[in-house]
């Protein structure tokens, strides 16, 4: 029965999160045809709004995901392994991107930003040429293959298992 539980918050955390990061992945599509500041800051300011829901809802993910292969014995399995350096992947991949592109944006269109994590007050808003500049770096196309095509990869390993 603890599994279940385990596997029913697993599920639960991981529509949570894709629920909650909504918001940043909406923003990453449509950050990059805005020219003014007000509504960069605004999509900004709604993206990170998010951030302690997913950030909570993935700490719980990832929990769960480690504690059921102890309890149903499956660390021998491939699967599991792949999952896991996918996902490590992931969150690695997101917190430099988002460290070159979303936090150095907010630095530029004056409001307060992060470098590592370590808070900075806002600075007077850069050139629009320099934001554009910046904007124009930003991919969407690798967003989407990252952060949703890794984690459908995992789903496919979860529901298959196929090695």
């Amino acid at each position: 029965m603890l599994v279940r539980w385990l596997v029913f918050l697993h599920v639960l955390s991981a529509i949570t999160f894709f629920l909650a990061h909504g918001a940043a992945a909406a923003m990453v599509f449509k950050v990059r045809s805005e020219t003014d500041f007000a509504r960069i800051r605004a999509m900004l300011d709604l993206s990170a709004s998010t951030f302690q829901a997913y950030g909570l809802s993935f700490l719980v993910m990832g929990v769960t995901g480690l504690i059921m292969p102890f309890l149903i014995h499956i660390w021998d399995k491939v699967y599991i392994w792949l999952s896991i350096v996918l996902l490590l992947f992931v969150v690695v991949w997101m917190g430099l991107v988002n460290e070159k592109q979303i936090k150095q944006l907010r630095r530029l269109v004056g409001l307060p930003y992060m470098k590592g994590n370590k808070e900075f007050p806002a600075e007077p808003p850069s050139s629009p040429e320099e934001v554009a500049a910046l904007l124009k770096k930003i991919n969407p196309i690798q967003w989407v293959i990252v952060g949703y095509g890794i984690p459908a990869i995992v789903l496919w390993l979860m529901i298959f298992k196929p090695f």
